[in-house]
């Protein structure tokens, strides 16, 4: 018997509504499965320049309940929603990096996964948040992607082509796409076209926005009839995704109800006043409020894809203002530790102190219902790393990748630590994959822990693009490659 419900599925009510069903397999067994523009699926990229120290942020266990290092402590409230990846190397895929030099060459495949020594032009450099951005979570929304970062003095462009390989981490195929990092123009670009009921004033009812406002907390009701007739249909995991998509209207009818006559979102998304600080304020001032102009733009849902740079590549911001450092500290000068104890004990600091303005952010997404008994933070895949692990090396390998949110129950970020190089001894080794003839370079044998792979197997270890291809399948995006890596398919323990 044919199905009387189109490929094309809506509920309809009165008053010309329509609500758009997702992806049902009951009633079109044969559709590929997508991703619905009713997912509420975030994706958020921070960017921290000049590597971290290693062995104050990798935990010495791996699985679940492992201790947070010194450099991670400040995750501790929110262990049970982030995962620690170690081990991951791409090493291969950045280099050779002269020019442009290390932390250019890191920089520039951040998300991109493309080398930038002779391939500046790159037709195909599109990175990983345009590409989820382009497929699914910018649907619809105000901004289909926004680009922050704070502006900061660098130690040269590091023999690039072009700055943009430090200051630029999102790519459109080979153009940068160049952050906002004035605090005055990110607030006009999120909050263009949001007019706020100045203080004091009494909200004055208009009849028309009632009416509009009546309609749109009404579908629910409109479209319960014609709901009760189609679950007569469905199989058991279809009526679950029914049960979900008519949960979530009334949570939305809520959320409308609550609407104040500002035209933004609900009691969450709040305007704040327009910042008066400059490029030319207090570095942690100013990240602090780029960090919660980011936020705020998620819990507006502004938009859905997001990226921050904390600084651009080679940073030279002196963190002489924390307490515990309280000297002249240059972050790039001081990544180059030489073995230094009290460089180490710098970079120590400044690894925390960046930990924790995440942290602070997180906990923001954290504290913001998403509907469904779902926060903002679980709805959201936040991925943070460096341009390298080591400063001192410029390695590309081993490096310090925190993430945090399951983009909506499609990851096991849980609180596990997953480990890729066992080995506790720093600096820890390469983990591959490698050619022949770097192999060649390797201190492989019976006391190491790497061996060549054999012929027809996979190089052993974790390349970043497996991680890149883990986070694509999470937002409904079947991708089996990404980048230049030369692995093919996510990390599967890492899956749901």
């Amino acid at each position: 018997m044919r199905s009387r419900f189109s490929r094309r599925k809506f509920l309809g009510g009165t008053a010309g509504v329509a609500i758009g069903l997702p992806y049902l397999e009951s009633l079109d067994p044969q559709a590929h499965a997508a991703v619905a523009c009713e997912s509420r699926q975030r994706f958020i990229v921070g960017f921290l320049p000049c590597g971290i120290h290693m062995p104050d942020f990798t935990p010495t266990t791996a699985g679940k309940g492992w201790k947070p290092p010194y450099i991670l402590e400040p995750f501790a409230e929110l262990q049970s929603k982030i995962s620690v990846i170690t081990g991951i190397d791409y090493q291969d895929t950045a280099e050779p990096a002269d020019p442009p030099g290390g932390h250019g060459s890191g920089t520039g495949a951040f998300l991109t996964l493309r080398p930038v020594n002779g391939n500046t032009k790159d037709p195909n450099r599109t990175s990983i948040d345009q590409r989820i951005a382009a497929e699914t979570s910018a649907c619809k929304r105000p901004l289909a992607s926004l680009q922050l970062g704070v502006k900061t003095t660098g130690d040269g462009c590091d023999k690039a082509p072009s700055c943009s390989f430090l200051e630029s981490i999102a790519w459109s195929r080979d153009t940068p796409l160049p952050n906002i990092t004035d605090p005055a123009a990110a607030f006009t670009r999120i909050f263009a076209g949001f007019t706020p009921m100045p203080a004091g004033a009494t909200p004055q009812v208009d009849p028309q926005a009632e009416r509009r406002k009546f309609i749109r907390t009404s579908i629910l009701d409109q479209v319960m009839s014609e709901a009760t007739s189609l679950e007569k249909v469905l199989g058991k995991s279809d009526k679950l995704k029914m049960d979900e998509l008519l949960n979530s209207i009334r949570e939305l009818e809520t959320r409308i109800q609550n609407l104040g006559t500002s035209g933004g979102g609900g009691a969450m998304c709040m305007m704040p006043a327009k910042p008066t600080l400059t490029d030319s304020s207090p570095y942690k001032d100013r990240l602090s409020i780029m960090l919660d102009l980011a936020a705020l733009a998620l819990q507006c849902d502004v938009t859905r894809v997001l990226t921050i740079m904390f600084a651009r590549g080679t940073s030279m911001v002196d963190f002489a203002f924390l307490p515990t450092i309280g000297t002249t500290a240059l972050h790039h000068t001081v990544s180059h530790h030489h073995k230094s104890d009290a460089n180490l004990k710098k970079l120590r600091e400044i690894g925390r102190w960046e930990m924790q303005q995440w942290a602070n952010f997180l906990t923001k997404l954290e504290m913001t219902s998403d509907g469904n008994g779902k926060t903002l933070l679980d709805n959201s895949l936040a991925y943070l790393n460096s341009e390298i692990s080591d400063g001192d090396a410029h390695r590309k390998f081993d490096m310090p990748i925190v993430l945090a949110g399951s983009a909506g129950g499609k990851l096991k970020v849980d609180g596990t630590h997953y480990n890729y190089y066992p080995k506790m001894t720093f600096p820890r080794g390469r983990v591959g994959p490698w050619t022949d003839a770097e192999s060649s370079k390797l201190p492989l044998g019976p006391s190491s822990p790497m061996t060549k792979p054999k012929a027809g197997e996979d190089p052993q270890g974790i390349h970043g693009s497996k991680l890149f291809v883990s986070m694509l399948n999470a937002f409904g995006i079947a991708d089996q490659t990404f980048g230049i890596g030369g692995q093919t398919g996510p990390i599967s323990e890492l899956m749901v």
